[in-house]
């Protein structure tokens, strides 16, 4: 009596595996014989010990300077991270001459040492004998010497007081400008009561051996940056411009004067010493 393949009654199928070991037969129990198994499980460790060994190697090769495992070389070479000594050399100038060329000796010339020049002696009130050296350059007494409102001369009296013959050359820089020496010299005057000459300063020079007086006049009260017996060189501040003594507004008033305190025209003599 045959068991019924549908319904409640039919009887239960085997396992898969039951039935593989039950017939024994077709193309999966072929693929997998015996045999096969068990020789491919005895290759598996071997696969990873090559998968390893590649691995070491990879990470030594990359991590490992290319000089650093030359274990085989018969000279020991540097690291490739050491450093590298400067081996510039530098080689001698030299100076090519064309053949035609004459080339001579050259004569050693004579030369002879003079003297440098006496200092002017000269004799200052309060300060008695003073000695001053020659100046070897003269300069302007303002930053803008172009701006002048009056100069050396006749002239028409342009306050009650003042002189129609004008002993000197007025600078008009602006006020509180800075006054300035026009040579190296020594200050014999340096006062605040100037009378109309205002706070004023007088510097002695040594021109090319000639006694020079230069008198800066009309600067301001408390702007002088010198005392009697200094010595100055060109260009050194002395005061400031200002409107004080006999004065029409801000300027400096420049008187200059030879050993015979005869005045001359500043300005002229200024611009013929001047390079």
């Amino acid at each position: 009596m045959n068991s019924p393949t549908h319904g409640r009654r039919a009887a239960p199928k085997p396992p898969a595996s039951s039935r593989a070991r039950a017939f024994g037969a077709g193309p999966r129990a072929a693929r997998t014989s015996p045999d096969r198994t068990a020789r491919s499980r005895s290759l598996r460790p071997a696969f990873s010990v090559i998968a390893m060994t590649f691995a070491s190697g990879m990470l030594v090769a990359t991590s490992v300077p290319a000089l650093a495992i030359t274990a085989t070389d018969a000279e020991p070479r540097a690291s490739v991270y050491a450093p590298v000594e400067d081996s510039i050399t530098l080689a001698p100038q030299a100076i090519e001459v064309a053949h035609e060329a004459e080339l001579k000796p050259m004569a050693v010339e004579g030369y002879a040492v003079e003297a440098a020049p006496p200092p002017l002696l000269s004799q200052v009130a309060g300060l008695g004998s003073v000695s001053i050296i020659k100046a070897d350059l003269v300069v302007w007494p303002v930053l803008t010497p172009q701006k002048r409102s009056d100069g050396f001369g006749p002239r028409n009296a342009p306050c009650a007081g003042c002189s129609t013959s004008h002993d000197g050359v007025d600078f008009n820089p602006g006020n509180g400008s800075p006054v300035m020496s026009i040579a190296d010299g020594v200050v014999v005057l340096a006062t605040e009561n100037g009378g109309g000459l205002g706070v004023n300063v007088e510097v002695q020079h040594n021109i090319d051996g000639e006694l020079v007086t230069s008198s800066y006049a009309h600067m301001q009260f408390g702007s002088l940056q010198v005392v009697e017996g200094q010595r100055v060189s060109a260009g050194q501040q002395l005061g400031a411009v200002g409107t004080t003594g006999q004065s029409t507004g801000p300027h400096m008033h420049l008187e200059m004067f030879g050993a015979d305190g005869v005045r001359f025209d500043g300005f002229a003599w200024l611009d013929d010493h001047i390079a």
